[in-house]
């Protein structure tokens, strides 16, 4: 039975699937791998982590009910950030009659390794990325719909802020690292 995203809410995740989710994600950037063109997906957090940059815990993480990685794999945030998170997804719902669709929420220190190692300078130095710790999601990169300019990134960037998701100013328009996809979670920040 097909679920109903608006009624989905984080849950707290279990390990029951890490490794399958683990073995799918190594072996879609195997594949990437072979093909020249780089796959960046939601890393799955860990039974272990210490709760350091790249190193969250499980038990200190959300499962988002709605939306995918570009394998398929289920988003993760912190708690907070995903609570914060469903109700801003359900305001998005309200105006734009479809749930925001996401590409990437947390990263393992070692995913922004990689990430640092093929994008250099422009990327954040592994271990400080606000994705690592659970804090930050990026919607789609599909210009046409939350590129600047749009309809929904004008209101992202206006309502946000309500939920406590803000896009932080270095990645506006104007901004030092241009990323109309990205937004953090942050209460009481606006930019």
């Amino acid at each position: 039975a097909a679920k109903n995203p608006s009624a989905a809410s984080p849950q707290p995740t279990t390990g029951s699937s890490a490794a399958d989710l683990t073995a799918a994600a190594a072996a879609a950037k195997a594949k990437a791998a072979a093909g020249g063109v780089p796959v960046w997906v939601t890393s799955v957090p860990t039974a272990d982590g210490d709760g350091s940059n790249g190193h969250m815990p499980m038990s200190s993480m959300c499962l988002i009910g709605w939306g995918t990685d570009q394998i398929g794999s289920p988003q993760y945030l912190r708690c907070d950030a995903a609570a914060a998170l469903s109700q801003l997804n359900d305001a998005f719902r309200a105006r734009f009659g479809e749930p925001l669709s996401m590409d990437l929420t947390y990263r393992s220190y070692d995913e922004q390794v990689r990430i640092a190692a093929y994008y250099g300078d422009v990327a954040a130095k592994p271990g400080t990325s606000s994705h690592g710790l659970g804090t930050a999601l990026d919607v789609q990169e599909w210009p046409g719909v939350y590129g600047f300019g749009t309809e929904r990134y004008a209101w992202l960037v206006n309502n946000a802020p309500t939920y406590d998701w803000f896009a932080p100013s270095r990645v506006r328009e104007t901004g030092a690292y241009p990323e109309y996809w990205h937004y953090e979670y942050g209460p009481g920040r606006t930019s």
